[in-house]
């Protein structure tokens, strides 16, 4: 367990905070290019990291996300006029570009230079992937954008979807490096079951993996093996990269990668892709089957924590463990019913839990690097993150999964007094 104060260290991500810098250190998704559809549209407004911005697409499709206060009066920029190259406050109408720079001011004579000297917070701004992605730190330690294979390829072969989480972003993460709970909380009973089916008819070689750790440049991978004590291994390698994202293997056919980023200390926007650089993704369908295709405008779940995520305890009977319809919003409830910001120094950690270990020890290691004016990233040039994977494998017990699926040079820890790779 942590202690109050380790756990108030990994949990609080405002300006100030340790891994409030981490995160601002990092690019990271902020909101979808489809929220912003159009030039001169509406601007949207946006929370992230507990601060408050507003995001518009200017008349040149050029994307900005500014602090949404007007520097002027701080009323609102998110009800401003979006016009002419820029977003105009309905106040007074001053008037800023993507930037932040503040290039008309109708409250001052002609021949007025006030104007040059007024800026609007501004993030730097990038799209790819579907994705608006946002620097939120110091322009002198804008770190390279992280180019993810997904990126790359073309809308059919990539589908993204953005949902509001309820809970800390921590819990989000905890949950998806713990493979242990799948085929626990998103069992499925065999047709026919009878009504009085319990969690007791598992078998505990399915429901209790080894789950090995390895470290990385960019975080670590972790492999979860399912029936150990079984001549062939069934194997889930996935990895995370700090500061909030996952690379899991293939799914159903596709791969799946994810981000959880913080909101505010109680709640996180969740960015998951699905994509397959060899073919086409039915993005309806598998919106369907997770439960990804009812949410509302802000993202927030039809099926949520208000009414208990609409729980069928007749169908916990005799179709499903947990009685809750789509695996998105059961993941989703998993984190969420631990409370809005969970209390670790009340919890006890299990065997399957190491990959939960070693996320809290990385990000610890890192918040702690913040307090010393040490780097908070453990890299310091551009990674290949193309060659960051996850794997569904099997193979014989005899051989380690490292060997089935190994870690590219340039993502391996340097040994200790070896130049980086």
């Amino acid at each position: 367990m942590l202690s109050r104060e380790e756990n108030d260290l990994l949990t609080s991500t405002g300006p100030e905070r340790p891994l409030g810098v981490l995160m601002r250190r990092a690019w990271l998704p902020a909101l979808l290019s489809r929220e912003l559809p159009a030039p001169d549209g509406p601007p949207v407004r946006l929370q992230l990291l507990g601060e408050r911005f507003v995001a518009f697409r200017d008349s040149t499709g050029r994307v900005g996300l500014l602090q949404e206060g007007c520097p002027h009066r701080l009323a609102s920029l998110a009800l401003g006029r979006n016009e002419d190259g820029g977003l105009r406050c309905v106040y007074h109408g001053w008037k800023y570009d993507v930037t932040g720079r503040c290039v008309d001011m109708p409250t001052e004579r002609p021949g007025s230079r006030f104007a040059d000297h007024i800026r609007a917070e501004a993030a730097a701004v990038r799209e790819a992937g579907g994705i608006v992605w946002a620097y939120l730190g110091p322009p002198e330690h804008e770190p390279p954008f992280p180019a993810f294979p997904w990126l790359g390829l073309p809308a059919t072969h990539c589908a993204v979807w953005k949902l509001l989480h309820e809970c800390n972003y921590l819990q989000a993460l905890e949950r998806d490096v713990d493979f242990a709970h799948v085929r626990i909380a998103h069992r499925r009973l065999p047709e026919g079951a009878a009504a009085d089916a319990r969690l007791a008819d598992i078998d505990r070689q399915d429901s209790a993996p080894r789950v090995e750790v390895e470290r990385t440049r960019y975080g670590f991978r972790y492999a979860t093996i399912y029936r150990p004590d079984e001549p062939t291994h069934q194997v889930r390698v996935a990895a995370f990269v700090l500061p909030c994202f996952l690379v899991l293997g293939p799914i159903d056919g596709h791969l799946v990668a994810m981000a959880f980023v913080p909101r505010d200390d109680e709640s996180n926007w969740h960015f998951l892709v699905r994509y397959d650089p060899a073919c086409p993704i039915d993005a309806a369908t598998y919106a369907a089957s997770r439960g990804l295709d009812n949410l509302d405008a802000d993202g927030r779940k039809a099926r949520n924590r208000d009414n208990a995520y609409r729980q069928d305890r007749a169908a916990m009977r005799t179709r499903t463990f947990n009685g809750i319809e789509g695996i998105i919003i059961e993941d989703h409830a998993l984190a969420e019913i631990q409370g809005r910001r969970a209390d670790r120094a009340r919890e006890h950690l299990g065997a399957t839990d190491a990959p939960v270990r070693a996320l809290r020890a990385l990000l610890l290691d890192a918040a702690r690097a913040v307090v010393r004016g040490e780097p908070p990233l453990p890299w310091d040039e551009a990674l290949p993150f193309d060659q960051i994977a996850g794997h569904t494998l099997t193979k014989p017990a005899a051989v380690p999964w490292q060997a089935v699926a190994p870690l590219p040079a340039a993502l391996a820890l340097a040994a200790e007094g070896d130049p980086s790779p």
